[in-house]
């Protein structure tokens, strides 16, 4: 029998500067809410993001928005210009191709590995959701609940590397669909409900094959679809130099 002894690694030397502390909370809310924002198809590609009009419209100073913005830039979601110009970063059609195939592959993955561990329960609980998606009319509030069927419908895999890299490709394709389903659309609610139907039912039956390919045809056909009117409107989503600033 051994005992392991782990060492306690003293903190004394860790200051704790409490308006460290607030400008970081500060930071993440303003990072949070500017994320939310790009996803949700609040501004468009290219759009101009101020820091003197952020920091006035969050009651803030200059420096929580620049921390908030260096995370976005991490992240891709922004990207800086001359003279120190932050500008909402786009995707063209090519990239955005690449993140609808790069779904497919993902959840195709997640519902194979899920399908054996989705019980009865689950089920029925996908199925009311399904049911109550078909009723929506609000598009943003089906968007919501369609993210929510899907995480239901692979949460059972428990691949939570898998699952964290969905989440993030889901919202990078979701602005698209935001932002043009504001015009003539890009939104199929009876279809999609057809298709969530078809692979519940082969998730019922165990065909976790089948289920994966379903899947993947069901993103694929958003993606055409996205890809389609973008090159139809002539909006690619790479924006441009030209874009309204998000300050206005």
């Amino acid at each position: 029998m051994y005992t392991v002894v782990v060492a306690r690694t003293p903190l004394d030397g860790i200051k704790l500067d409490a308006e460290f502390r607030d400008r970081r909370i500060t930071a993440d809310y303003v990072a949070d809410a500017l994320r939310d924002a790009i996803h949700g198809g609040e501004f468009a590609d290219g759009a101009v993001l101020n820091q003197a009009a952020i920091a006035s419209h969050f009651g803030v100073s200059r420096v929580p928005v620049r921390e908030a913005m260096r995370q976005l830039q991490a992240e891709g979601l922004i990207a800086s210009r001359a003279h120190r110009l932050a500008i909402v970063r786009g995707l063209d059609l090519e990239r955005l191709i690449e993140v609808y195939d790069l779904r497919a592959l993902l959840e195709g993955f997640l519902i194979e590995r899920a399908t054996p561990h989705i019980d009865h329960s689950l089920l029925k609980e996908l199925r009311a959701l399904e049911k109550e998606m078909r009723a929506e009319s609000d598009h943003a509030r089906w968007l919501e609940m369609n993210a929510r069927f899907h995480r239901m419908l692979y949460e059972p895999s428990g691949a939570e590397t898998t699952l964290e890299l969905m989440d993030q490709l889901r919202a990078r394709a979701e602005r698209y669909v935001r932002l043009w389903s504001r015009g003539s659309g890009v939104h199929r609610p009876a279809e999609a409900g057809r298709e969530h139907a078809q692979i519940l039912k082969l998730v019922a039956d165990g065909n976790a094959a089948d289920a994966r390919k379903a899947l993947e045809r069901h993103i694929e056909h958003t993606r055409d679809l996205l890809v389609a009117h973008g090159r139809t409107v002539g909006e690619a989503p790479n924006g441009n130099a030209d874009a309204t600033p998000a300050d206005s």
